[in-house]
């Protein structure tokens, strides 16, 4: 969390005094506690823990009681009556057995608990995954809204503008002043400048769904970041130090290593189907049997079973081979997730060195825009310069005014999917990020670049 650190420290000494708010945080509080894929895992986990207990429970005796009464009724007939008279037995017979054995030695059994115990380190890491990506998605969904909330007030001001111009246009045809011709490259502009609204707020509306979804809340944001200050870039002495701690931070090479050791613990377990196994067992039966003559059995039985693995058609033969080929795919996992995870760490560390060095370009593309603009105008007034000509340099000045929004908020994105690779993300650096944020502002005033151009010059 080193880097967002910095973005926040910039951040909050540009708003000392400003209202405070805390409405990023509460959204990511429900996402934490309310998100469906979050919930998911939380039961993932739980039955982690039940399949380690139910492990464990191998190496504890197991204990058996059993209970049973019967009647019987036996009639006898002698066909020859020199062989005897018929007769009838009528009687009940009664028992019950107490049991108990116990697992002396099952190296499957031990590889059973240690591969569960695995499986409940993994499924931990992937549940504290899950909570970063759910962070990362609510602050790419927060700020995307934002993005395209500040995209709508700059082309909500480019389309008034049309609005007024062709008006004008409309009235100075009519004078005979300016060609029909205008009046058409003016309306089309109009309608090209409220197509693109249409679009940009398609795109809230659109990031405003999926951060509902995120959070399963209906907050509509209200506060914004105050833009224009200056970042800082990943110098490549700092971003040496950090890729290296890929290894040791990301959760995705993590566990894959976890799941390297949970191959090589299967592996063992397959082996362990070749071992002998041992076992104790003992148990009390007694019997009442009310026949002609009475009879009471009492038993104990002591015993030791060792069990000798011969054969098994090569079903166990064969499980080792494919667990042994299991450990090499883990191991090419493992690698693919160092690579893939290092090939996204280049793409952040270019792309939010771009948007550091994109905005003081971007700044001076608006200023020189603008001052093209305001010369067009003029131009246009004394018939120096075409509508064609003003329209297409009010066209370059929005787009730049779009573009630097996108490159700001795009890097607050940016750094957190950064930070994010580098381990859990710290939520009170969020927190200090959401309490630094004011108000938004639901009007674009071209007339600022009045100033921002004075003091350009100056």
């Amino acid at each position: 969390m080193y880097y967002i650190k910095i973005l926040v420290l910039v951040i909050v000494a540009l708003n000392i005094s400003v209202v405070k708010s805390e409405e990023l945080t509460l959204l990511i509080d429900k996402a934490l506690k309310n998100n469906f894929q979050v919930i998911n895992s939380q039961f993932e986990l739980i039955s982690s823990d039940y399949d380690k207990e139910k492990s464990l429970s191998y190496f504890y005796p197991t204990v058996n009681i059993q209970a049973n009464t019967t009647w019987t009724e036996n009639t006898t007939d002698y066909p020859n009556p020199s062989n005897g008279q018929a007769f009838d037995n009528k009687y009940n017979s009664n028992g019950y057995s107490l049991s108990i054995s116990q697992i002396l030695l099952d190296y499957s059994k031990v590889y059973d608990y240690d591969l569960s115990k695995l499986d409940l380190q993994i499924n931990e890491l992937k549940h504290n995954k899950i909570l970063n990506d759910i962070i990362i998605k609510v602050v790419e969904n927060y700020f995307s809204y934002l993005k395209f909330k500040a995209q709508y007030k700059a082309t909500k001001a480019e389309l008034n503008s049309s609005h007024a111009r062709l008006a004008q246009i409309k009235r100075n045809n009519e004078l005979g002043n300016v060609p029909k011709t205008d009046v058409y490259e003016a309306y089309a502009t109009k309608e090209q400048n409220a197509r693109k609204l249409a679009s940009i707020e398609s795109d809230i509306n659109i990031a405003l769904i999926n951060l509902n979804s995120t959070t399963q809340s209906t907050i509509v944001p209200r506060f914004d970041v105050q833009l224009n200050q200056d970042y800082n870039s990943i110098e490549p002495v700092l971003q040496n130090g950090l890729k290296k701690n890929l290894v040791h931070k990301n959760y995705d090479i993590i566990i894959a290593k976890h799941n390297m050791t949970r191959a090589e613990s299967t592996l063992d377990k397959s082996k362990a189907e070749f071992y002998p196994t041992l076992s104790a067992s003992a148990s009390y039966n007694f019997s009442d049997n009310n026949s002609i003559v009475e009879t009471y059995e009492d038993d104990f039985i002591y015993s030791i079973n060792l069990t000798v693995p011969i054969a098994s058609g090569g079903s166990s033969i064969y499980e080792y081979k494919k667990n042994k080929n299991k450990i090499m795919q883990s191991l090419s996992l493992y690698q693919q997730s160092i690579d893939e995870v290092g090939l996204s760490f280049d793409e952040l560390v270019f792309n939010i060195n771009d948007n550091v060095t994109a905005i003081d370009f971007l700044k001076e593309i608006i200023l020189s825009n603008y001052a093209v603009y305001k010369g067009t105008q003029k131009a246009y007034r004394i018939g120096t310069k075409t509508l064609t000509d003003l329209l297409l340099s009010e066209s370059n000045l929005y787009d730049s005014i779009r573009d630097f929004y996108s490159n700001q908020y795009d890097y607050i994105i940016n750094v957190t999917k950064f930070d994010a690779l580098l381990g859990p993300i710290d939520l009170n650096v969020v927190n200090t990020l959401s309490n630094s944020m004011v108000p938004i502002k639901n009007s674009f005033d071209l007339e600022r670049l009045d100033s921002l151009s004075k003091d350009a010059h100056e």
